[in-house]
């Protein structure tokens, strides 16, 4: 959704608050949608980061990731079929570049500190027991991502997840879409600094507080249970 926005609305009036604005109600809607069954683990930056503070084993870190790159790249070639040839080759399908007039450290230090954003926000709303965000954790982190787009849009066309930028590069570039490789090593370890380091400072002191390991957004069950006062 966010990839096809940005590939279908780049440079129209307004773009950047629509794509945003998609990209963060997307993330929204998907960790409503997978919480229960995953975790909601769609970003392997966050992924990586459950794992160093202890969240998340190494080995259910690695099926993630590989199912997260996997998907990344079905997803981008729909993304693929569903556009026209002029959105496929300028916009890349949404692929992440450093844009003109700004450098590799300024694409570094954005793409860290707003996948810290992002990562922070996870630990706090979604991890931490302590957390008065309940159900309503995926929000938070929707309006985060939507935060993060803002700010990078203009500079990296916003990426804070690895593996989001990994297959809309692997499709695009197949089909003849130019230099996507280039500063491509950015979009993994700026994300992954930024995550690790949140893990590390903070991460790792809400697993201990929790006592024992809890998955990434886990959604509380409605209370379903009837008044025996009252009846039909």
């Amino acid at each position: 959704v966010g990839c096809g926005s940005a590939a279908t609305q780049a440079g129209d009036p307004g773009w950047i608050l629509g794509v945003s604005l998609q990209f963060g109600l997307a993330i929204t809607a998907l960790a409503y949608a997978t919480a229960h069954i995953s975790g909601g683990q769609i970003n392997c930056a966050v992924t990586f980061a459950l794992v160093i503070a202890k969240q998340k084993s190494v080995a259910q870190g690695l099926v993630n990731l590989c199912f997260q790159l996997v998907g990344s790249i079905i997803g981008a070639a729909f993304l693929l079929a569903a556009t026209g040839e002029a959105d496929r080759t300028a916009g890349g399908l949404g692929s992440n570049t450093i844009s003109s007039g700004y450098s590799i450290n300024n694409a570094f230090v954005t793409e860290m500190l707003m996948t810290a954003l992002l990562v922070y926000v996870v630990f706090e709303t979604a991890v931490n027991k302590k957390s008065v965000a309940s159900n309503n954790a995926p929000i938070a982190i929707g309006f985060t991502v939507f935060l993060a787009h803002m700010v990078n849009i203009p500079i990296t066309g916003c990426s804070i997840n690895p593996t989001r930028s990994f297959g809309p590069a692997v499709v695009a570039s197949l089909n003849g879409t130019p230099n996507l490789w280039k500063h491509h090593w950015v979009f993994w370890v700026a994300p992954l600094t930024g995550a690790g380091l949140v893990a590390l400072i903070r991460g790792l002191i809400i697993t201990k507080d929790n006592g024992s390991d809890n998955p990434a957004i886990e959604l509380k069950e409605a209370d379903t249970s009837i008044n025996d006062d009252v009846k039909v």
